[in-house]
């Protein structure tokens, strides 16, 4: 599914009459709901009044050596919600001219996994991101949520993998919803509103691709009609089982079954990813040959219920779907 789309609009971009006009109107209301400051961009407003359901971050600020000084771009909202008919219109609404070209900024890809709960990825996942020199920082692990376990996170800027509970998600926006709707409105149910239940457990895989790193197959609105072939998902491995016992102290010994253990809790308490990353730190990189040696204890827990191309497979039905709409 494509979750969320954002649209690099040229400098000559022809905006409509409509947007022009807003736009010249909301230049009075800096620093407003209506044309709220940016960090990048001179400011940015929602062109919900004009009927667009988009955010338009307006002319990005002079920057040295940036090709892109004084272009904008477009943030459609609720992407996931609509198909391709759907977010032409949203794109149409403001551009006036031809949209095959525009290139994306960011678009989101993912897959809804139904029967998986968040916890089950956190001893399984591990994420794979290319090392090259001109990428700046360190790969980063997170897990968020008050009430257990609801965000796993992985993150390389401008490329992010998250693994996050979707029915908590569209529970915390029902919430918000329901602050907001008059009294005489009716009853707001997840099922309503999202088609889901409470009961239901469902996790949503994601991947976030921007900047530099979108691949030239659909670097394009245009190309769109590629998605269903692109797999965003292949720097992510699925750690699961193989089914073998947990070695016991008379399998191999006091001093293997004491470490294997400690490795063992170490890798459910930091999750799969963190954990092959503090192997390596604290093992002068030789992480391979402690998670071979010590493999039986560090199988995860419970049934192996999906792999990666389970996860592909997910996310091209959806995609095809949402394409055909």
């Amino acid at each position: 599914m494509i979750d969320k789309l954002e649209l690099r609009l040229p400098r000559l971009t022809l905006l409509r009459p409509a947007v022009r006009e807003f736009i010249l109107e909301s230049r009075h209301f800096k620093n407003s709901s209506r044309a709220m400051g940016s960090g990048r961009y001179e400011w940015v407003t929602n062109l919900g009044p004009v009927g667009i359901d988009a955010l338009l971050h307006y002319s990005l600020k002079r920057e040295e050596n940036d090709p892109h000084e004084g272009e904008h771009k477009l943030e459609l909202l609720d992407s996931g919600k609509r198909g391709y008919s759907g977010l032409v219109a949203q794109i149409e609404g403001v551009v006036e001219g031809p949209i095959d070209d525009l290139e994306f900024m960011r678009i989101d890809l993912c897959a809804d996994m139904k029967g998986v709960p968040v916890q089950w990825f956190l001893g399984r996942l591990r994420v794979r991101f290319k090392r090259i020199a001109h990428e700046i920082g360190i790969q980063k692990y997170s897990r968020i949520g008050k009430a257990g376990i609801q965000t796993l996170s992985v993150r390389q800027r401008p490329n992010i993998v998250r693994v996050y509970d979707k029915v908590a998600e569209c529970a915390d926006q029902l919430r918000k919803l329901k602050r907001r709707r008059s009294r005489d409105a009716d009853e707001l149910t997840l099922e309503r509103e999202f088609g889901i239940s409470e009961e239901q457990v469902l996790t949503r895989v994601e991947r976030q691709i921007g900047g530099q790193r979108i691949p030239r197959e659909i670097e394009c609105f245009g190309l769109l009609s590629q998605l269903p072939d692109f797999n965003p998902f292949t720097n992510i491995e699925i750690h699961n089982g193989t089914g073998a016992t947990v070695p016991t102290i008379t399998d191999c010994g006091l001093d293997k079954w004491l470490t294997g253990t400690c490795l063992r809790q170490l890798q459910k308490e930091m999750g799969h990813q963190q954990f092959v990353r503090w192997l390596s730190e604290n093992s002068g990189r030789n992480a391979a040959r402690y998670r071979k040696r010590y493999a039986d204890f560090l199988q995860p827990d419970g049934d192996n219920l999906l792999t990666v191309q389970s996860i592909f497979e997910t996310y091209r039905e959806s995609v095809m779907k949402q394409l055909a709409a």
